[in-house]
């Protein structure tokens, strides 16, 4: 048995209709002169994701979902005299993270239709030391639930470190660090390890051990496609009556992902991205019970705001996380 997946329809088309309205709007204004900064501006995003039902090896179960994410980041302070007349000092800035997320789950062999929900806090400490070595550290905590329900028991934790270095071309750059994360379903402590190419002023290649690799074609100063291969997991906790007599039950999973990644700029403000592709088989669990589930394709569609004067920076910064492959959110998705 199917269960139709109507998860927040009337917030699902408003969604649809502010994209449209501020991709009309935003389109007609002139470029402008500058960005707000894409790494240490203010902003704040939304996505819509949609993956259609797909079954359940060995099973007449099918299982897919509907979902919606927002993320605010606020810098609370940095310091400004990376450019002084003494020159050469370090530049440090402290970003705060906000994320919520929502997925309404097909699983129908228990109870149908689970809001998995994670709220997010985080804190991001960023320094550029000269013109080629940037430091970043971050803490978050999450908590991982259904309907956001406030239980303190499921709150997880989460760190990363990390060293970004480019060479003196000016074309090559590494990435060496070390993160505590549910990447793969589950809490591990894995490294981070990474390198990457400006081929051109229009191509760039890079990647990022755990599993995440980014080509991507800027055609014009607006529009750039990335192809993409990463990987995606998390998990929940949830109550079934058909599981656990209403305990708190959890549900991982982890999947590979190749997708196309379109953005595009509207004006210097608005960044707007559409992203489409396919998954591997995935690894389902409930419990300690463990399925796999055939691949499916997906789509995603988002926005991006960013607000604020663009402060003096070393160039070790001035890369947007989006383009190049390097979004430090993504390793705690």
């Amino acid at each position: 048995m199917h269960y139709k997946n109507n998860f927040i329809p009337s917030l699902s088309f408003s969604f649809l209709l502010f994209i449209m309205q501020t991709f009309i709007s935003s389109s007609t204004n002139a470029q402008g002169y500058y960005r707000p900064h894409p790494f240490l501006s203010p902003m704040w995003q939304i996505e819509g994701e949609y993956i259609p039902a797909s079954q359940i090896k060995d099973s007449t179960v099918s299982n897919g979902y509907t979902g919606a994410n927002f993320a605010l980041r606020v810098p609370v302070w940095k310091k400004k005299d990376w450019l002084d007349a003494s020159g050469g000092k370090p530049f440090i800035a402290i970003l705060t993270h906000y994320g919520l997320s929502a997925r309404r789950s097909q699983i129908d062999f228990f109870q149908p239709n689970q809001n998995f929900t994670v709220s997010k806090f985080g804190v991001s400490g960023v320094m550029a030391k000269g013109l080629r070595n940037l430091y970043l550290m971050q803490g978050f905590v999450s908590m991982p639930t259904s309907d956001f329900s406030f239980q303190l028991n499921h709150m997880r934790y989460h760190a990363t470190g990390l060293w970004r270095h480019l060479y003196q071309n000016n074309k090559w750059w590494h990435t060496l660090g070390i993160t505590y994360s549910p990447i793969f379903g589950k809490d591990y402590i894995l490294p981070i390890a990474g390198a990457g190419v400006q081929l051109s002023n229009e191509n760039q290649l890079q990647f990022t051990f755990p599993f995440n690799m980014t080509y991507t074609h800027m055609f014009t100063r607006k529009f750039s496609l990335s192809l993409k291969l990463n990987n995606s997991g998390g998990y929940n906790f949830f109550t079934s009556d058909s599981i656990n007599n209403n305990e708190w039950s959890i549900y991982r999973f982890n999947y590979k992902r190749g997708s196309v990644l379109i953005r595009y700029y509207t004006d210097r403000f608005v960044v707007f991205t559409l992203e489409g592709g396919a998954t591997s088989w995935a690894n389902l669990e409930i419990n300690d019970i463990t399925y796999q589930q055939h691949p499916s394709f997906y789509v995603k569609m988002g926005f991006q705001i960013r607000f604020g004067k663009r402060p003096p920076a070393a160039p070790i910064l001035n890369f947007d996380p989006g383009e190049s492959g390097f979004d430090p959110n993504y390793i705690v998705e």
